[in-house]
């Protein structure tokens, strides 16, 4: 800055002083043109007077001192001339424009070469009377006196000029250090910003404006360095807690470069720190994540799937945060709650399987028991047994099938039609709807591609779950939809309804929203867990609308092509 402050005001001045200069060259020259041209012109009038028929050319023309005098015939032809001349071989001068112009009264002064003395002269001519006739004065001057008298000047111009151009130099340079000092000061101080070293001092020794100016910049550097102290502190715990949280966190620019890594990562992928600004590829093989990060980087669609690495299974989450252009990823450990979830997997199926043996020989026993009863204190007992025993069944049928369904490997899906499989769920549970009053209807039909077992398991619990939480005399309806090529199932009845606080937990295993009207009517907690499974398995979208005391429509949209 102080170097453009120094060198423009500089480039300006000399700009000006040369054009000062040219100017007072030009105007000099002028000057002394038209003095000469008014002596040329005074010296010709005065000669013009004292000529007379009488006078002698030849002497006559010797009496103009330093200025070349001239007589010429009104044919053109030179009489005298002061100046050595051949006066039969002279050429004819009534063609020279002062000639011409004093030929015409309009005598004017003309600047032009002289081939008979190889010079500039500034001519003038004046007609002069003789009696019986006129003859041509013409008096000349040479041009080079005005540059003579120009070349005189020409040192005390270019003295004024080069002391002018000295005082100004010092005077400008003494102005921009007055000007710049203050701003040299605060430069050095805000280096000192970042280390949290900067100290306000008052300006001094420049203008009052400029001191303003440098003490609100002070103001605002002391901001800046309580902002900076603030952030440092910030980015000192950042650095604390995500060094030493247990999740693999890292942040990507748009190129792919690794610009944040933590310990955890570090530790996962088995790298060091110096991984930091090299491409992805350096950290990571692995195809998944590194394909998920480009679909980021290109889309913004954020991705959760897990990955194993060195025999972890590891849940990875890439997002981009708002706002920013960079890509982040936090892998989580679940190894070992993936490893518990398939030893309770198993245990929930090996213990239904358990279960269910002596609990079907229980039944037969009191199938037998009930047929060889004679006494009626009895039978209610049996009947207690019977119902208890049919219940107990009827969970462990529901635990092995969600079980079944966690563990299924492969489908083999087929063409199946909605309305066949709602008419058989209708047809199952005619007994029970009818205990109950409960109005049953359906309307509609679609195809799609699934296992028919599944998908009989789906519909049943939906409308066993809409009967069950229904009241009596309630209504039932099934609505299959055909919409844009794609089916929708939807189960609705105007039962008691679910609270907005329990709908985000009806779908898991075991929960039941009126415990005590469940066990009356049967349920396991495990229908709407298994729709649930179903879905997710096929990759259908569930959604529930239910108002409390007013009902409840839970619809399953299919996102199949119809077959």
């Amino acid at each position: 800055m102080k170097k453009r402050l120094f060198f423009y005001p500089i480039l300006i001045l000399l700009l000006g002083l040369s054009v000062f200069f040219t100017a007072s060259v030009y105007i000099t020259r002028e000057n002394n043109f038209n003095i000469a041209e008014k002596s040329v012109i005074e010296i010709t009038h005065i000669l013009a007077g004292l000529y007379n028929r009488d006078t002698e050319p030849e002497l006559f023309v010797q009496s103009g001192d330093n200025a070349r005098i001239t007589v010429i015939s009104p044919d053109g032809g030179v009489l005298a001339d002061s100046r050595p001349l051949d006066l039969n071989t002279a050429d004819n001068h009534l063609d020279r424009p002062e000639i011409q112009a004093a030929a015409n009264g309009l005598p004017a002064a003309y600047v032009r070469y002289s081939e008979t003395l190889g010079i500039d002269l500034i001519y003038y001519a004046l007609k002069a009377e003789t009696g019986g006739g006129y003859v041509f004065i013409r008096a000349a001057v040479p041009a080079e006196e005005i540059n003579a008298y120009l070349y005189k000047s020409l040192p005390l111009l270019i003295s004024v000029l080069i002391a002018v151009a000295l005082l100004c130099f010092v005077f400008i340079r003494g102005m921009v250090n007055r000007i710049t000092r203050p701003f040299t000061a605060v430069e050095s101080k805000l280096r000192l910003l970042s280390s949290g070293g900067y100290v306000s001092e008052p300006a001094a020794g420049s203008y009052e404006e400029i001191n303003k100016i440098v003490r609100e910049i002070d103001e605002i550097a002391l901001v800046l360095q309580d902002s900076f102290d603030s952030l440092g502190n910030e980015k000192t715990k950042l650095d604390y807690i995500l060094n030493n949280i247990g999740d693999g966190i890292f942040a990507v620019d748009q190129n792919k470069n690794v610009t944040l890594i933590n310990n955890s990562a570090l530790n996962i992928f088995g790298v060091t720190p110096d991984i930091s600004d090299k491409n992805l590829n350096y950290l990571t093989s692995d195809k998944i994540l590194i394909g998920a990060v480009e679909d980021c980087v290109k889309t913004s669609n954020n991705a959760l799937f897990e990955i194993l690495i060195n025999g972890k299974i590891y849940l990875v989450t890439v997002k981009r945060p708002p706002d920013t252009k960079l890509i982040t990823a936090v892998l989580s450990d679940v190894t070992e709650n993936r490893e518990n979830a398939k030893r309770r997997e198993e245990f929930f199926a090996n213990a239904s399987h358990e279960l269910k043996t002596p609990l079907t020989a229980i039944k037969g026993f009191n199938e037998l028991t009930a047929i060889n009863n004679k006494d009626d204190n009895i039978k209610k007992y049996i009947d207690s047994i019977t119902r208890e025993t049919d219940r107990m069944l009827s969970l462990i049928g529901d635990m092995l099938k969600l079980s079944e369904l966690e563990n299924a490997r492969s489908i083999n899906p087929a063409p199946v039609s909605l309305a066949d499989i709602v008419k058989e769920v209708a047809d199952t549970m005619s007994v029970a709807v009818n205990e109950k009053g409960i109005s049953l209807t359906f309307t509609g039909d679609g195809a799609i591609t699934a296992e028919q077992g599944h998908i009989y398991e789906l519909v049943k619990n939906l409308v066993e779950n809409a009967a069950r939480y229904n009241n009596q005399g309630g209504k039932v309806s099934i609505i299959i939809e055909n919409c844009n090529k794609t089916v929708k199932l939807t189960v609705s009845d105007d039962g008691i309804g679910i609270s907005p606080a329990e709908q985000t937990r009806i779908f898991e295993r075991f929960y039941r929203v009126e415990k005590s009207r469940s066990q009356r009517g049967g349920g396991t907690g495990l229908g709407l867990s298994i729709v649930k499974h179903i879905c997710s398995l096929y990759d259908w979208k569930l959604s529930l609308k239910s108002k409390l005391g007013v009902g409840t429509d839970i619809t399953v949209d299919f996102n199949r092509r119809i077959q």
